[in-house]
């Protein structure tokens, strides 16, 4: 799975509790939450609530890959996502989405499609201390196509990241990559810069 410095197509933790991250594109050097994967819950699990992770925003990008373009752009973001109880008071959150995001540089576009992306906690330990570790697991694909309708860059996978959560204030305290990527990693940066010429 592919990550951009120019993306981040965050996991709401839901009303109910914590943010994950913000429905936000543009906004930071790593995508917190915008791949995940499927899994069913135990028989057990009972939903508190299901709710809506449709976005769509549009603008202009500051210093795109760090290459000190502005090029515009639209993102388009469907989905919904679920918190579930698994036999305690801890929330358990499961998100499906899909990502259309476009960009636009003297007159040639360059699209990246997401097309079923997941998220899942994986795994919620209370610490003891006022905080929770959530193992999150996240899977999807992405395929760039340029202007001429082929195949720039791919990536996919699955990776892992580890969240500490304050419980008293619902604020991310720390997060870190604890399982790197399964899959295809192409360099859409790279890729993009090379299709605009650049």
């Amino acid at each position: 799975m592919r990550h951009f410095p120019y993306l981040c197509a965050g996991s709401a933790r839901s009303k109910v509790t914590t943010m994950l991250s913000k429905l936000s594109p543009l906004v930071t050097a790593l995508l917190i939450g915008g791949f995940a994967v499927a899994g069913a819950a135990p028989a057990n699990a009972d939903v508190i609530e299901r709710y809506s992770l449709d976005f769509s925003t549009s603008g202009v990008v500051d210093d795109f890959c760090g290459s000190g373009l502005q090029p515009s752009f639209t993102y388009d973001q469907t989905g919904s996502g679920s918190a579930k109880t698994r036999g305690s008071e801890l929330l358990w959150f499961h998100e499906e989405t899909r990502v259309v995001q476009t960009f636009t540089y003297n007159g040639m576009t360059v699209t990246d499609i997401q097309p079923n992306t997941l998220a899942k906690d994986l795994k919620i330990v209370d610490n003891g201390d006022g905080t929770l570790s959530i193992t999150v697991l996240l899977t999807g694909e992405n395929r760039l196509i340029g202007s001429d309708g082929k195949l720039l860059a791919k990536g996919d996978g699955q990776i892992r990241r580890l969240l500490i959560f304050d419980t008293a204030t619902g604020e991310l305290i720390s997060e870190e990559q604890i399982f790197g990527s399964t899959g295809t990693n192409d360099d859409f940066c790279e890729a993009i810069l090379a299709h605009w010429g650049v």
